[in-house]
């Protein structure tokens, strides 16, 4: 039988971007530190849909290490087309 997935976000760092319909739903796409069925938590970019009725639906997205989001930091910080002039 296969186990019941849970998730519990642990921190919400910021919202990337945010539309909305004309239903009320709120369509959004989030980093988060997030721990799934009670393992250590990793970052997580994620698409999430917020129903006008206070229900949550969890996206595509992709989770990240530590390690790796402070490697896509570095990699960001590289990139010459993302620097301030």
């Amino acid at each position: 039988m296969p186990r019941e997935f849970h998730y519990d976000v642990v921190q919400h760092f910021e919202t990337i971007t945010t539309n909305e319909a004309s239903t009320g739903t709120k369509y959004t796409k989030e980093l988060n530190l997030v721990s799934y069925n009670d393992a250590d938590p990793v970052y997580d970019i994620r698409n999430w849909t917020h129903m006008a009725n206070g229900e949550e639906r969890m996206g595509k997205g992709i989770t990240l290490s530590f390690d790796e989001i402070r490697r896509l930091r570095d990699i960001l910080n590289e990139m010459e087309e993302l620097r301030d002039e």
